[in-house]
């Protein structure tokens, strides 16, 4: 029920319309005010368009909340980099009556990644053929719901890009840990190269390892929204977290992995390997400095348009150019500082004179 009383006839008659205010001193107050009445409702109007133009794309299309800034799809670069390795465990997981594989990626964007992964197979089996057939399972579901309900399939390898925001990358990993340390299910997770250098992703993997398959320096995985919306470039660099068993013989897996590339990819950027995040730092996958939080990120890209030359209302004047090459805009606070400070003591000596005078 709502709390608003409806205004008494009394009341009803105090009210006084804009239009009908005649008074000089009235007028432009109130013209001031509708206008930024109008300008806020107009701006409100704008801004909810907007929002509901892209929640009717994701809530209205899938059934679980989705973020907008999610939805984009994994580039077919970044499964031909681990087909090798989906290869050796398709190999390690064949099953004797010629029944399919069971690959899962759990986190649907608009179905291309089945397509993609297909594709990728498709192109590399006269080169590595391969041991058994394979399904893929990637169906428009709400995989919490799943996990809860104990309703996600018996599958063999899980591969996927979960959503980079809120905490569905730890969520993501602690599932695939616990069905490799449960189940022995190998896993490739496709996230960003900073999760390597987070305590959870540590403390959740100590009993298992873990490879890094990152792309090629020069080729870093470019990412595309379905509505052509987004960055040109990502602004970080995405590697593939591939979880195996504690006892695998790693000096085997790597073998496999740098044979194949190294004679089918001779025209194509190669993916670096790492064991470990200090390998992963040396190949250059992830920087090793401490990731700066968005209040510093962003003082950074400002910085680096203002060096370019840009920024949100362009170049700078010539004025602005002419006042920084003088005084570094560090500077320019103190030296105005210093400047009112020069003309209060003249005018307290001017004072003093006249005194004694």
């Amino acid at each position: 029920m709502s709390s608003k009383q409806p205004s008494t006839p009394r009341q009803q008659d105090q009210v006084v319309d804009d239009d009908d205010v005649t008074s000089p001193f009235n007028t432009n107050n109130q013209t001031r005010k509708k206008n930024r009445k109008r300008k806020r409702s107009a701006q409100t109007t704008d801004d909810s368009h907007m929002n509901n133009n892209k929640n009717s794309w994701s809530s209205g299309s899938y059934p679980y909340p989705t973020d907008y800034n999610d939805h984009f799809e994994t580039p077919a670069c970044a499964y031909a980099d681990i087909y090798p390795l989906l290869q050796y465990h398709l190999q390690k997981n064949k099953k004797s009556n010629n029944e399919a594989v069971i690959i899962y990626d759990p986190y649907f964007c608009t179905g291309s990644a089945a397509t993609l992964m297909e594709q990728t197979f498709q192109r590399n089996k006269d080169k590595l053929p391969l041991p058994s057939p394979v399904r893929i399972h990637h169906k428009k579901a709400d995989f919490y719901v799943d996990i809860k309900q104990n309703k996600f399939p018996q599958y063999d390898i899980l591969v996927t890009n979960p959503p980079y925001s809120s905490n569905h990358k730890e969520r993501c990993l602690e599932f695939a840990v616990n069905q490799l340390k449960t189940n022995g299910r190998p896993f490739f997770l496709l996230m960003p190269n900073y999760v390597s250098t987070k305590e959870y992703f540590r403390k959740s993997t100590q009993t298992i390892k873990v490879v890094f398959i990152a792309p090629s320096s020069n080729h870093p995985y470019e990412y595309s929204h379905p509505e052509g919306t987004g960055h040109e470039k990502s602004p970080f660099e995405s590697v593939w977290f591939c979880g195996v068993s504690g006892n695998e013989d790693m000096k085997a897996l790597k073998d496999y992995f740098v044979k194949f590339h190294s004679k089918h990819t001779s025209s194509n950027p190669t993916p670096r390997w790492a064991e470990s995040l200090q390998g992963l730092i040396k190949v250059g996958g992830v920087s090793g400095e401490k990731r700066k939080n968005p209040r510093q990120r962003k003082k950074m890209r400002l910085l680096a348009m203002q060096k370019a030359g840009t920024g949100a209302c362009g170049p700078p004047s010539r004025i602005t150019q002419a006042k920084n090459a003088i005084f570094p805009p560090g500077e320019q606070k103190k030296d105005g500082i210093e400047k009112k400070r020069c003309e209060r003591k003249k005018q307290n000596k001017a004072k003093k004179g006249k005194r004694d005078a």
